[in-house]
């Protein structure tokens, strides 16, 4: 049984080194560009209106009075009925705190963000709200500090009193299903910077090259949106050299003048007026990311530098100081509840989880996540003491799972079981309700029947349109 309560908390451990479920802050990328961060995503018929698919993605975790959607950022709900080719109904944001919203076939609606404003086919609210999502991870928290599982009945609701933003579309459901022809629907959310990228402070630090260790490179960006470099290196006749210089940051991008320093003496015989300053050329940084970059040097003498290009990684990072850098691009995605959180990255850090939320072809995604998901399975498989008593076998629910997407029939109504679609629940419109226990339906498919956190729903959703609870925030 030990053995049994240390596998759980070492998995534990690795899953929430922050809050992050059930997509709040799970991966590196969306921490450091909150308004890009996909909370979760729910898809349902409207219970006063068989007709219409309601949509709701919440963003921002933890938002305030003060959080806003970003005018930088297009916020996704793809939509297929064939399971393959996606149609995108895209949301976006204004700095007068306008939204806009769109879908195939000319469909949009445009108003104010706070409130509910109509188009032809389709309406929208956007704002603060409750968030909808329920779940202990205070008895996660406990089960890592004391190595004993501490699921309580019943269970405290950590985001209980929470904020978010959230989206909300009701649309016509004829209109997303071929006019009842495919009444079956895949949708995802995803989040895609579309300007804004800038190197931070986080690339701050020594970078070299590995097969080239004896020189190397320290850089600081600085508060005006410049970056300082200094480059230790040897002179084509192999004397000891280093350049300075600072440059102006675009983007991703740095480019910066660099300079040798002559006629300079040892202290104390150091003299400050008799240092002469020679610009040398110019340095050139592109980051990948803030471990990784690229720099090309051009030089203004090639009989003393030779002008090169050299990748570079890094060496040292500032204590304290996180490692991310705002990037353009699919930054977020979602399908279901914690399926990033909980299936990717679970035992060892594979650097995948970046690249999970910025995978933009859904026919990709098993060959770079199956095998993934299928070992994280398998573990989880074990928490409760008894291997073999999941929903499925790993590869099997590795093969449902990483088709990352909430699947919703549109001819059912009634809309109160969780994978029902993908289950064969007769009755059931499957997708994802606000008040659906969807924490304890993933554990029991993936632990073991009957594993929960103790916590029910505890939100005051809404009866009309856009359901969500009013905000805690006032």
């Amino acid at each position: 049984m030990k053995f049994k309560q240390l596998l759980f908390a070492s998995l534990l451990t690795s899953m929430i080194p922050t809050l992050q479920a059930a997509d709040h802050n799970e991966a590196p990328q969306v921490k450091i560009d909150p308004a890009a961060d996909i909370n979760d995503l729910y898809a349902f018929m409207n219970p006063n209106d068989a007709n219409e698919v309601i949509l709701a993605m919440t963003v921002v975790p933890f938002a305030g009075t003060g959080s806003k959607f970003s005018d930088a950022i297009e916020y996704n709900f793809n939509i297929s009925n064939d399971n393959t080719s996606y149609n995108k109904l895209t949301c976006t944001f204004s700095t007068s705190n306008q939204v806009s919203c769109s879908y195939a076939g000319g469909m949009s609606v445009s108003g104010n963000v706070g409130e509910v404003i109509t188009g032809s086919g389709m309406r929208v609210f956007t704002g603060l709200r409750d968030d909808p999502f329920f779940f202990d991870f205070g008895a996660f928290t406990q089960t890592v500090a004391t190595l004993v599982p501490q699921f309580t009945n019943p269970g405290t609701d950590t985001f209980l009193g929470l904020d978010t933003l959230a989206i909300v579309v009701g649309i016509d459901k004829s209109v997303l299903n071929n006019n009842n022809q495919n009444p079956t629907l895949s949708v995802y959310a995803s989040t895609n910077r579309l300007s804004g990228e800038i190197l931070n402070g986080s690339v701050s630090g020594a970078f070299y090259n590995p097969e080239q260790s004896g020189h190397g490179f320290v850089v600081e960006v600085l508060d005006d949106n410049r970056i300082h470099a200094n480059w230790y290196v040897f002179d084509n006749n192999g004397n000891q050299l280093w350049l300075i210089g600072a440059g102006m940051i675009t983007g991703l991008t740095a480019s910066v003048p660099v300079y040798k320093v002559i006629n300079g003496l040892f202290p104390p015989n150091f003299v400050a007026d008799d240092v002469t300053r020679v610009e040398v050329g110019t340095l050139d940084f592109e980051f990948s990311d803030c471990n990784n970059a690229t720099v090309n040097f051009t030089s203004l003498d090639e009989t003393s530098l030779n002008s090169t290009s050299l990748s570079v990684v890094r060496l040292t990072q500032i204590a304290g100081n996180p490692c991310g850098i705002i990037k353009n691009g699919q930054i977020d995605r979602m399908g279901r509840p914690a399926i990033n959180t909980a299936l990717i990255n679970l035992l060892t850090d594979t650097g995948l989880k970046d690249k999970y939320n910025a995978a933009m072809e859904p026919s990709q995604w098993a060959s770079m996540f199956q095998d993934e998901m299928a070992a994280n399975l398998a573990a989880l498989d074990t928490l409760d003491g008894t291997t073999g008593n999941a929903l499925l076998d790993a590869n099997t629910l590795a093969s449902v799972l990483v088709n990352d997407v909430l699947l919703i029939n549109t001819s059912i109504a009634n809309c109160d079981a969780y994978l029902a679609v993908e289950l064969g629940v007769d009755g059931q419109c499957g997708g994802r309700t606000l008040s659906r226990d969807v924490m304890d339906d993933t554990l029991g498919a993936v632990v073991g029947p009957g594993v929960s956190d103790g916590v029910a729903n505890d939100n005051n959703f809404l009866t009309e349109f856009p359901f969500l609870g009013l905000p805690n925030s006032q």
